[in-house]
């Protein structure tokens, strides 16, 4: 009897480890353990798929669920299926906008499981929980290149730039608005060391923080673009994926295209692929076409071209799925300076949001090379609909948006370098000359600036294209950084105008800011030393 019983059980055990060792090659020519979920049949080749419940256990249909490579829905039994991609990692939803997004013990948003079983079919499920009102109106931060090389950046981000988002985060709850953050590259700075410190600094906070990969994210040790991004995928998970709330649809990608090699300048390209591209024309097929898109990425777009330049690869192709879209906008980080650039495409306006750096010139001051202050961007979205949305420099008021500047004075020499407005354009070569950098501004005609004296409006400012140079001889002439392009950057957010009498150091001017947007700006004020900003 006890033979008999061994038999069966050597039986059982062999037959139970020829369904575990499945000879599918991952690429889904094999059928799946199970042949049916919840009611749905399984397709012969299903080798990824799951239930997708909510927390009373009733499936959810319409769920886009992902490998990163194709985009499957949800049906009425709330089941997903695919053949999964052989190179996948992980398999994620798209959060609806009807509920909560999920996030692991220490706040991290965990919408994603990774794929373990590479050669068998892999089944996961997720549980989603119903928000208790919808979020229509929320405020999205984001925040660009923390970029920390050192424990000492880490805690300049914890005890600078965090307490400050965790401020503006608390006014808009305040308000009864939901706030979520994402950051946009280079959390760190070629420092895979940093990568649990860095994880820790933004954990267990008042908002939830998705995360973006970035040139110096990606580790240029690895001689191809997914061994270079691992680190990152370990700590955050997928480099592409999409969340939605609201009626806006919010996509984050990896559009660094690592190519290995010891010299940072030239280890990587910017673009996405043409398989990324397919992934995001996947993905947004699933989104209304009146939704607000928000595109997510760390290298700038601006002029580059995919048909022409191989470091904007696709980046036409993103644009025109964009413009498919009610409204749509892209967030960068990437040059650690702030600027604006409108894309026309297909007949539609997409602004391009490039944002100052949450370190500024690299932790060295409290300053960007262009005289932006450290900060991050704070959108207000309101329905499908960006109404308002300021760039918030780190410790300082939400209206803190202007500097202005005598263009006569000189701040300083290095050589043959004159650190003055006046020294450097002739336009502005008068002792009536008030210049003013408006770092948030854009070229799109909602922006006026104007210049008052007297109470009296003197006339509105001109824009135009310049270095800060306070800012520059800051860096070169107290923190010993060399003249050239990264710290004497032209940047399009200075305006000038004259006095009508006097100089800028002793008359009475005003300068006022309206953003098209419903704000107004005020400074009265002169920058003339290098102390108290």
């Amino acid at each position: 009897m006890k033979t008999r019983i061994m038999l069966f059980c050597c039986m059982a055990a062999t037959l139970l480890l020829a369904c575990s060792n499945d000879k599918s090659d991952g690429e889904g020519r094999e059928p799946g353990v199970e042949t049916e979920l919840n009611g749905t049949q399984l397709g012969e080749g299903t080798t990824l798929y799951g239930l997708v419940t909510d927390t009373s256990g009733n499936p959810v249909r319409g769920v886009v669920v992902s490998d990163g490579y194709n985009c499957v829905e949800t049906d009425a039994n709330g089941v997903y299926q695919m053949i999964r991609y052989k190179k996948a990692r992980f398999v994620w939803y798209s959060t609806p906008a009807g509920y909560e997004i999920n996030t692991s013990a220490d706040n991290y948003p965990l919408y994603y499981a990774e794929i373990v079983h590479k050669n068998i079919a892999d089944r996961h499920d997720f549980v989603l929980k119903p928000l208790a009102a919808p979020e229509t109106d929320f405020t999205l931060l984001c925040i660009a290149d923390p970029q920390c090389a050192s424990t000492a950046d880490i805690s300049r981000y914890v005890n600078e730039t965090i307490p400050d988002i965790e401020a503006t985060v608390e006014t808009f709850k305040a308000k009864g608005r939901a706030v979520y953050g994402i950051t946009l590259g280079d959390i760190v700075f070629d420092t895979p060391d940093l990568w649990s410190n860095m994880k820790e600094a933004m954990a267990n906070r008042n908002l939830t923080i998705f995360q973006t990969i970035g040139n110096h994210d990606h580790l240029k040790t690895e001689t191809s673009d997914d061994k270079a991004a691992a680190n990152f995928e370990s700590q955050f998970g997928p480099r592409n994926y999409s969340f939605n709330r609201g009626n806006a649809h919010i996509v984050s990608m990896d559009n660094v295209f690592y190519v290995g090699g010891s010299t940072p300048s030239s280890n990587y390209k910017g673009g996405i692929t043409d398989q990324q591209l397919e992934w995001l024309r996947q993905d947004l097929s699933h989104v209304a076409k009146d939704k607000l898109v928000i595109f997510c990425a760390h290298m700038p777009f601006r002029g580059g071209t995919s048909e022409t330049d191989e470091s904007h690869m696709n980046h036409a192709g993103v644009l025109d799925l964009l413009s498919e879209f009610a409204e749509a906008h892209i967030m960068i980080g990437h040059t650690h300076y702030q600027q604006k650039y409108i894309h026309t495409r297909n007949g539609k306006k997409i602004f391009e949001h490039i944002h100052g750096a949450a370190c500024g010139a690299w932790w060295t001051s409290t300053l960007c090379a262009d005289g932006t202050p450290n900060g991050y961007g704070v959108y207000e979205i309101s329905g499908s609909t960006v109404p308002n949305q300021y760039y918030k420099a780190t410790n300082k008021a939400a209206d803190h948006q202007i500097r202005a500047y005598s263009a006569k004075q000189v701040f300083g020499t290095s050589g043959s370098t004159t650190f003055g407005f006046a020294a450097n354009a002739s336009a502005m070569n008068d002792a009536k000359c008030i210049v003013a950098n408006v770092w948030n501004s854009d070229t799109g005609g909602d922006w006026k600036v104007s210049l008052w004296q007297n109470g009296a409006k003197v006339g509105d400012m001109t824009r135009i294209s310049t270095c800060d140079y306070w800012a520059y001889a800051y860096h070169v002439l107290y923190f010993s950084k060399s003249v050239g392009s990264t710290w004497g950057k032209k940047l399009d957010h200075f305006y000038y105008g004259r006095l009508t009498s006097g100089t800028p150091e002793t008359a009475d001017f005003e300068i006022v800011v309206e953003d098209g947007m419903g704000n107004t700006y005020r400074t009265s004020k002169l920058q003339t030393d290098f102390i108290g900003f």
